[in-house]
């Protein structure tokens, strides 16, 4: 932003004097260590230990109370301040490896099961990773990182790295992995929208990181991407990722393949009700739209790697076909995303101008 707009807007003043004043990354080194609080707060109990006292659930409530508000912070100062945004997450503050951690070690160490208390935490650390990864490569970097953590991912990358740091893995794997945890396994054929709003919400969060990374560290993260796998059967984690994308698209999928979506006189003529977005389908709409927004980035051809082509190539594999066998192929994509930047801009007015531009 300019200097003008610091000067006149308020919020932009203040996050750019508490950056300057050198206290943010004190502000991440104490949300660092709320997290790295709950997660202690959270272990289970040592079987060796017996005597160990039980969790305290007031601690654990005034610890999430704090990181909440911490989350709030971070977020407010991140706002339209990429510079607040790159002094926060630095890489010395540890908060970006501290956040990645909270969503691993509660989602995926306690036997799968996650508690409320414990989703309260996922959501507040994913979240927070939402608004620091936007346009900000340092923070992005840290998500692709190895980090010597001993978490068993339903989706991890293949032989990659060599031998001796197998056990290494990144918050790319992470984040992609609570994705594929939180979308139902028994969606039925209308891929009706996530019943929990915090499953929709979290899916929305994991997609709208996801997209920062790769837009912001393209080469890397696509490498990466290609080549992580969904672990029970070893099938491409992208190509799953397609199939899911596409069937939240079922209940509008016909009008968008015929160009009529959104059109009412197409609908007066053909009397055609998938014309218009049905009930309960907005929730569809927006994954679909942030998911193809994911692909879209993933498949972008910046021509410094072959992993674009590839990925494109198991993209449009699972591109729905029309009556007439032919594939909808990239032009589905662009109407799906035409569709969702219609339904951005009739529902948020001329704020949406911030997500439909760089689309």
């Amino acid at each position: 932003q300019s200097v003008d707009d610091v000067a006149t807007n308020p919020i932009l003043f203040a996050n750019e004097m508490l950056r300057k004043s050198g206290s943010l990354p004190e502000y991440s080194r104490s949300m660092a260590g709320t997290l790295a609080s709950i997660l202690l707060s959270c272990s289970p109990v040592s079987p060796r230990d017996e005597e160990q006292p039980r969790k305290c659930s007031k601690c654990i409530a005034y610890l999430q109370h704090r990181v909440s508000t911490f989350s709030s912070i971070v977020d407010s100062l991140c706002c339209l301040s990429p510079e607040a945004s790159k002094a926060l997450s630095s890489s010395n503050t540890l908060l970006v490896p501290s956040l990645i951690r909270v969503i691993a070690d509660l989602s995926f160490n306690n036997g799968g099961t996650i508690s409320p208390e414990s989703d309260e935490t996922i959501m507040t650390a994913l979240k927070t990773l939402t608004s620091l990864t936007h346009e900000n490569e340092i923070a992005c970097d840290q998500l692709i990182s190895p980090y010597p953590w001993s978490v068993a991912l339903p989706v991890a990358g293949k032989s990659i790295r060599d031998d001796h740091s197998m056990s290494q893995i990144s918050g790319l794997e992470i984040i992609f992995s609570h994705l594929f945890k939180t979308v139902p396994k028994t969606e039925d054929n209308d891929g009706e929208t996530l019943n929990e709003k915090s499953g929709y919400d979290t899916t929305i969060f994991c997609l709208n990181i996801l997209t920062n990374i790769v837009e912001m560290i393209p080469n890397p993260t696509k490498s990466l991407a290609e080549n992580m796998v969904i672990v029970d059967d070893q099938s491409s984690a992208v190509s799953w990722l397609a199939q899911w994308i596409v069937s939240k698209t079922s209940g509008f999928r016909g009008a968008v393949m015929k160009g009529s979506f959104g059109s009412t006189e197409s609908a007066a003529i053909a009397g055609n009700d998938d014309s218009e977005l049905r009930a309960g389908e907005e929730g569809n709409l927006v994954t679909a739209g942030n998911g193809f927004v994911l692909l879209s980035y993933l498949m972008l051809d910046d021509g410094a790697t072959a992993s674009s082509s590839s990925i494109r190539d198991i993209v449009k594999k699972e591109l729905p076909t029309d009556d007439a066998g032919d594939s909808g192929g990239v032009k589905f994509m662009i109407k799906t995303l035409k569709a969702f930047c219609n339904f951005y801009h009739y529902s948020v007015g001329d704020l949406s101008v911030a997500v439909i531009a760089p689309m």
